[in-house]
């Protein structure tokens, strides 16, 4: 086993004279195949029923369920998130995810009389009235569809054959927002399903005011090792604006099942908290103004699956992600106890950590620093662009007890860390003037979260991990590694995760890569593998751009590429070779200033 290297990176950083200048312009497509004007610029707040309640039949507060609907439910919580403040906070849209339809001999959508396999009653024939009282409640009505004949619950009433019969009856209805899930399709004929449906929708809403924005949940059955993931993370966004990349997020199993760490028992298609952070993350590249990946829903509220702490730390890592932020919690009982549920609507109305959310950049939240696999051991770092060259900083505490931690700011992009700069505590709402470091106590799954604005000492550099995709869902990737140390002619490959200061790397504005742990050492890379080299910029081989797609590409023309595509292999030789399309052993999770060009 060799020797892991840890360096004073804040000395070494404060020493490499950072060009001064602002955050970039947003790289942003918001106009998408759905519509012909800009709507869903910031990622979607509001509420969605599935993970808290999914088809079961629901009662009033008092436990009767005579008379009680799931579409009055539905009216219930919209009325509850009205009442909390939830909606003034920005939680605008109320979707309604599957068993809310059913279909006619004929093919025409309704909604359906019974709900789910309960004899509740469901949705009325159709939904006017109901979108009439969300409006009045000053919200969006979203509803769920699927792009097959049969919705994942078997109900038949997925838009396929029959899209813009559909999306005139949306329309018609005043819907703002429509779910469109995977079931029913596959990779042969999903893209053509899903880009009928767009130009549906934007034929139905032609010439109204009232556009429908929409969700799709394409990339997210694709595993991170699929080329048909990467392939459809660029295709949604030019039909839609809001797109699921990973599983369900863990449904509700009763109280006493955690969602942080889930054990999904063969189901890989649930994932707790930590794990969808996990399998979003690494998508970071592909958010911006008008499209965003989707981590699935909040379960802030009454959902005892998590501690108050994990709901802290999942609220201001959706957050930093740039997820759109749909709680799936009974907000009835937020509503009808308030002093109660003050904590979770604390963190749910803080308008410092959702102003991270919806931060105009449009950039997502990179993974800086990940010192450990583990769900349950070690400290994620997670650095999220913000416009005006601020950084917002999330730092994740997996440990079963309480840590001190000292967060470098070198690590984060911030070079003269002999400057003072102002940082601020989310959580506090304090400020406080900080130099090369700030230190903090954080207590067992909690996440410390602050902004940091550059003020005028030089603004920010792009600096974390460079990690390949994961070998599967929930898996943990591999890191870009100075093996043995920054010393030149070290070999760079890959290597488990440490956050130790040789796998820090930093994205120089003059396409250069300098490692942390000696900023005067640069990547440089051939056909025979990667290895340190004395940085210079007039070095073809030491020169790289970052795209959307997640390529490295050298200034001659290759990309750097895992020989025979094993993402798992920590043996596996990393070198340049022809850029690909699409490839997951060409793509890259690496930090980034705002949304990377295509």
């Amino acid at each position: 086993m060799r020797r892991l290297v840890t360096l004073a990176s804040a000395a070494a950083l404060a020493t490499t004279g950072l060009v001064v200048g602002t955050s970039p312009a947003a790289v942003a497509d918001p106009i998408a195949a759905n519509t012909s004007t800009a709507i869903g610029v910031k990622p979607m707040m509001g509420f969605n029923n599935w993970a808290r309640f999914t088809c079961a039949a629901q009662a009033r507060l008092d436990g009767t369920r005579t008379g009680y609907s799931f579409q009055q439910f539905m009216q219930d919580q919209a009325k509850a998130m009205k009442d909390t403040g939830l909606v003034a906070a920005g939680y605008t849209n109320l979707t309604v995810d599957d068993c809310w339809m059913q279909r006619t001999s004929a093919g025409y959508l309704h909604g359906a009389a019974t709900w789910g396999s309960s004899s509740q009653p469901g949705f009325d024939w159709e939904l006017t009235d109901y979108s009439n009282y969300v409006h009045s409640q000053g919200m969006e009505t979203g509803l769920y569809s699927t792009s097959g004949v049969n919705t994942c619950q078997g109900v038949p009433g997925g838009v396929m054959g029959h899209e813009q019969a559909d999306a005139n009856s949306l329309a018609y209805w005043g819907i703002d927002s429509l779910k469109l899930d995977n079931c029913g399709t596959t990779s042969s004929n999903r893209q053509q399903i899903f880009t009928t449906m767009a130009n549906a929708l934007k034929t139905a809403t032609a010439g109204t005011s009232r556009k429908i924005l929409f969700n799709e949940s394409a990339p997210a059955g694709y595993g991170p090792t699929s080329t048909e993931k990467y392939n459809s993370m660029d295709w949604v966004r030019t039909l839609g604006q809001m797109w699921r990349v990973s599983p369900d997020i863990a449904v509700w199993h009763g109280d006493n099942a955690s969602a942080w760490n889930w054990p999904h028992g063969g189901d890989y298609y649930e994932g707790g908290v930590y794990q969808n952070l996990t399998d979003t993350i690494a998508l970071a590249r592909y958010n911006g103004p008008g499209n965003h990946n989707d981590a699935d829903m909040l379960l802030i509220g009454d959902n005892k699956q998590l501690t108050l702490a994990e709901q802290r730390s999942q609220f201001a890592l959706w957050s930093a992600m740039g997820s759109p932020l749909m709680i799936s919690s009974d907000l009835r009982k937020l509503a009808a106890d308030p002093t109660t549920y003050a904590p979770q609507l604390n963190i749910l109305k803080n308008s410092d950590i959702i102003a991270v959310d919806q931060d105009a950049l449009g950039a997502g939240g990179y993974l800086a620093s990940r010192s450990n696999a583990s769900a349950t051991a070690g400290i994620d770092v997670v650095v999220k662009p913000l416009a005006g060259g601020r950084r917002a900083v999330a730092v994740l505490n997996k440990n079963s007890a309480s840590t001190s931690y000292t967060l470098d700011l070198a690590r984060v992009g911030f070079g003269n860390t002999g400057c003072t700069r102002t940082a601020r505590d989310l959580w506090s709402h304090t400020n406080q003037s900080v130099q090369s470091s700030i230190t903090m106590t954080i207590a067992s799954h909690d996440t410390a979260i602050y902004t940091i604005d550059p003020g005028s000492c030089g603004a920010a550099i792009p600096v974390g991990q460079i990690q390949a995709p994961q070998s599967a869902f929930q898996a943990t990737a591999l890191c870009l590694d100075a093996y043995t140390g920054a010393a030149v002619g070290n070999k760079v490959a890959l290597y488990g995760c440490t956050g130790n200061s040789n796998q820090q790397w930093q994205r120089q504005p003059t396409g250069l890569i300098s490692s942390l742990a000696n900023t005067a050492l640069c990547i440089s890379g051939d056909s025979t593998g990667l290895r340190l080299a004395a940085c210079n910029s007039s070095d073809t081989k030491q020169k790289w751009t970052y795209n959307r797609s997640g390529q490295l590409r050298q200034s001659t023309g290759v990309c750097i590429d895992i020989a025979g595509g094993n993402l798992a292999d920590p043996n596996a030789v990393v070198a340049t070779y022809s850029c690909g399309t699409h490839q997951p052993n060409q793509t890259w999770s690496a930090p980034f200033d705002g949304p990377p060009a295509p």
